[in-house]
């Protein structure tokens, strides 16, 4: 079904969308949470085209907020939508089975806030959430907070739009700290399988990191180390 929507959700978005849901059975029973939501474009095609049961979106801004609030009555969603103007997902009960998007914050501020989340949640509602996470900057950190904190990145891939590269990360928690080589730290363990098998998003977006570590190393002892690994 084409709405009015699809004209106007981002490349990078609509990249975001199709992770978060990939591999995911019927959906009409899960909600879709869109943290940083400013338009509320991404949850309001959710809803559309997936059907989900309902989505909540949160913005720490009033303006955004309200934007999305507004979207989400305009196309006849309100009474299947939540708009919270917070930080992150504070104030916001999680459900089993929620799937979490953040994307277009900054990689520290989804360590952040999935931190929180982590200490104030059980295990076993932990281990239901679906993290699908398109940080502007500071993956390598975010996947390090991932390996260390017990949870497993499950996919990734790259999208450009606009001329911008940007990666995508899908995670779910386990409990079990991983190991991790600097590279999968970097450039990321899903990223380096699918860029060695020729997928072409893949394959630009790890060439473009090549280059920007190729100068980094220079003044990184941890990069220059990184790029020496086998």
């Amino acid at each position: 079904m084409i709405s009015p929507v699809d004209d106007f959700l981002p490349v990078r978005l609509k990249a975001v969308h199709d992770m978060a849901v990939e591999g995911l059975d019927d959906l009409t029973g899960r909600r879709i949470i869109d943290v940083g939501s400013d338009h509320g474009h991404l949850s309001l095609y959710a809803l559309i085209h997936d059907n989900f049961k309902s989505a909540v979106l949160t913005d720490i801004h009033e303006a955004p907020a309200k934007r999305s609030e507004d979207t989400l009555r305009m196309y006849g969603y309100a009474d299947r939508s939540e708009v919270y103007c917070t930080d992150g997902l504070d104030g916001v009960e999680l459900n089993e089975g929620d799937i979490i998007v953040m994307a277009g914050l900054g990689g520290n501020n989804m360590i952040d806030i999935m931190g929180r989340v982590a200490q104030r949640e059980d295990a076993q509602l932990l281990k239901s959430l679906v993290w699908c996470l398109q940080p502007q900057k500071s993956s390598d950190k975010l996947r390090q907070y991932l390996f260390e904190s017990g949870f497993e990145i499950t996919d990734e891939n790259a999208c450009e739009d606009r001329g911008i590269n940007y990666v995508i990360l899908k995670a779910v928690y386990t409990g079990v700290k991983a190991d991790y080589t600097l590279k999968q730290k970097y450039y990321g363990p899903v990223i380096l399988k699918r860029a060695k098998s020729g997928e072409e998003d893949a394959l630009r977006y790890k060439q473009r990191l090549d280059e920007r570590f190729n100068i980094a190393q220079r003044g990184d002892e941890e990069i220059r180390k990184m790029l020496e690994e086998v």
